[in-house]
């Protein structure tokens, strides 16, 4: 018998993982509540050009202090399109109320930037920390650069406090796909190496694809350095499900010529990856899915893409063109299985507002009590440049969606009553806490079983009491008694009765 540890660790219901027999129980994705209100823009004193916005990509970090630090995108629209930008920086003590602080200042075609962080023509930031690095290079941030003089290449930056940026290094990847999207890097303790998560463009000019096959895909690598990067996945990508939801006038055909392309109904832009609830707890996606599925108009536009190679093109305008966030989830960070059934789970806001086009969800929800604030950027405008019309302009902003805690999924129960029952466990402390939501009416009930499924004295479905409420640290009890010390390290398995309700996490303590 190979019992699961879960020693005194949070146990999540996001997969069956946890689920060794059920019956009356479905698992639930539960979207987060998006505040329509943006809680960062970019105006203010520190961007006095009205043609300032804010870009797709930028991240957000909670200090210990509690400050909430948001890295952000800030761009000029210039013939209709955003340019690649500086990144610019805000704190706020509540996550809600921004101030920018006055750091360095920038004078660009009549644009003053002064609350920079990082100058220079990027595609975004992605920060985090490294827990490996020496004070100085505590900081980093790692993004393809616009500038003229090192076009398309990827670059890192590091900090010692998150204000004061020097570049560190280039990074270059020897695996073909590309990189421009926003690329999550962090430090996995589970394998002993950081993990990049960015883009693969499947396509012949990336020679990675054939014929007029041209799609986004995300991939992993591993790294030691931060430097050799190694182990290329594919973790996600437009699947033949995603490329049943609609047909498309232009089908892939690995035999067909580059041009025109064929065009999938989606693809994935990118992915926030992240763990959670710690960095022992399971891998969470966000997927940031684009929809594009019937022709609208034709351009012909300029491009440079990622190997330096500039052309024309006449491109195809497709719609709906609008991006949402999709919810998936992974035991070992490579094999990743989607959640809701694939439905949205952060939706483009509603018509007229700042998101109401395109949604990207920023790296590293934080934690706000008993809550998971989870940031994304929002605009407008689609990916074809077309704005909102219910819109006066183009607007674009960083807004917030608020998740209960461990709320991703759940185990619902229904009205008539369902059980689970755990695979062997081994546990470490001496109570048992629930996250749990019983409505009024709903209850549960926990029966400890041995490894062969047989009720353990004092801890029977008959010994039971029936827990009522909403709490995200239900303490289970048996009667008067929630000790369950003299059953740690013991191979055991739980039996939760269920009714009504849902079941989001489990876990021991020692209290």
């Amino acid at each position: 018998m190979n019992p699961i540890k879960v020693g005194s660790l949070k146990q999540l219901f996001v997969d069956e993982m946890f689920i060794e027999s059920s019956f009356g129980v479905k698992l639930v994705m539960n979207r987060p509540y998006q505040f329509t209100d943006s809680v960062l823009t970019a105006e203010g004193s520190s961007e006095i050009e009205s043609q300032m916005s804010l870009g797709i990509y930028s991240s957000v970090l909670k200090e210990d202090d509690g400050r909430v630090r948001i890295w952000y995108h800030s761009c000029k629209a210039v013939n209709g399109s955003i340019n690649p930008a500086h990144i610019g920086y805000a704190e706020s003590v509540d996550g809600i109320h921004f101030t920018k602080p006055k750091l360095s200042s920038i004078k660009e075609e009549g644009s003053i930037f002064s609350n920079i962080a990082i100058a220079g023509k990027f595609g975004g930031s992605s920060v985090w920390i490294d827990p490996n690095a020496p004070r100085e290079e505590r900081y980093k941030s790692q993004t393809k650069v616009y500038d003229s003089d090192v076009s398309m290449q990827f670059h890192m930056h590091s900090s010692s406090d998150g204000l004061d940026w020097r570049f560190l290094r280039r990074i270059k990847l020897e695996q073909r796909g590309g990189w421009d999207t926003q690329s999550v890097i962090f430090w996995d303790p589970a394998i002993g190496r950081y993990l990049l998560f960015t883009r693969h463009w499947f396509a012949k000019r990336h020679s990675t694809a054939e014929g007029n096959e041209n799609y986004r895909t995300v991939r992993r690598l591993e790294s030691d350095d931060l430097i050799n990067w190694e182990n290329q996945r594919i973790v996600m990508w437009p699947d033949d499900k995603d490329r049943a939801t609609y047909e498309t006038d232009h089908p892939l055909n690995s035999a067909a010529p580059e041009n025109p392309s064929g065009l999938v109904p989606v693809d994935y832009y990118g992915a926030t990856v992240f763990k959670y609830p710690d960095p022992d707890g399971v891998y969470l996606m966000l997927a940031n899915a684009n929809w594009s599925w019937y022709d609208r108009a034709t351009v012909v536009t300029t491009v440079r893409d990622d190997l330096d190679a500039v052309r024309e093109e006449t491109q195809r305008i497709h719609g709906p063109s609008r991006f949402d966030a999709r919810l998936s989830v992974s035991r070992d960070g490579a094999n990743f299985q989607r959640c809701g059934g694939r439905g949205a789970f952060i939706s483009p806001g509603p018509e007229g507002s700042f998101s109401s086009r395109m949604i990207w969800a920023l790296p590293n929800p934080i934690l706000m009590g008993d809550e998971i604030w989870i940031y994304y950027s929002g605009t407008n405008r689609d990916h074809d440049n077309i704005v909102d019309p219910a819109a006066e302009g183009h607007l674009t902003g960083i807004g917030r969606a608020v998740l209960r805690l461990d709320g991703f999924v759940s185990a619902d129960a229904c009205y008539e009553g369902g059980e689970i029952i755990t695979p062997i466990l081994q546990f470490e402390g001496n109570q048992l806490e629930i996250n749990v939501d019983t409505g009024g009416g709903g209850s549960v009930r926990v029966e400890f079983q041995d490894a062969y499924r047989r009720p353990v004295e004092g801890y029977t479905k008959e010994e039971a009491s029936f827990m009522c409420g909403n709490s995200v640290r239900m303490r289970v009890r048996w009667g008067k008694s929630s000790d369950v010390s003299k059953l740690a390290g013991k191979l055991i398995r739980i039996r939760f009765i269920l009714r009504d309700c849902k079941l989001y996490a489990f876990q021991f303590t020692n209290t």
